[in-house]
């Protein structure tokens, strides 16, 4: 339960009907299988923390850095009152780079796996391979995840387990 909504969504209800009904319940939180968010501050400070990360594989911190506390919360406000324009006004500088580096140093990313031990993939990645010529999203898939990419090409929505063909079984 700790990957992210849109992931979810994807994994268990993709489909139904939008919008999503959740059900949230407030009595008895199962502490031994979900970790317990104490605040909308713990919220507000991964997300921090992870524009943080990326910032620092993308441009060595150095947006992020320069950036004013009223920036850093212009763009959680932003976020959190779904208001793109005030979101995009500083989310903006994050994805900016200067044409003389030639793009990121890294690309960051994270793929969420739900079939191994291990619940995500994360490792650097260059924009640019070393003969100078720009990676695709496939030429990162090929590489981090390789069960992605079939011979005829690559299968982003990948489901697991896979659709079961006998509607007279189920999962």
């Amino acid at each position: 339960m700790h990957y992210p909504i849109g992931l979810l969504f994807d994994l268990l209800a993709s489909s139904s009907a939008l919008p999503w009904n959740i059900t949230v319940h407030f009595k008895s939180f199962p502490e031994k299988d979900l970790l317990h968010c104490p605040s909308k501050d713990a919220i507000e400070a991964h997300f921090m923390s992870c524009m943080k990360e990326a910032d620092a594989l993308k441009h060595k911190s150095q947006v992020i850095n320069e950036m004013q506390k009223k920036d850093h919360k212009q763009l959680w406000m932003g976020l959190q009152n779904d208001r793109f324009d005030q979101f995009w006004a500083i989310n903006r500088k994050l994805m900016e780079y200067p044409a003389e580096e030639n793009g990121f140093r890294y690309i960051p990313f994270r793929i969420y796996q739900t079939t191994t031990e291990r619940p995500f993939i994360q490792k650097l990645f260059r924009p640019v391979a070393a003969d100078g010529q720009v990676h695709t999203l496939g030429d990162l898939l090929k590489e981090v995840c390789p069960s992605a990419v079939d011979p005829e090409g690559i299968n982003l929505f990948m489901r697991y387990p896979p659709p079961n063909p006998d509607p007279s079984t189920s999962h």
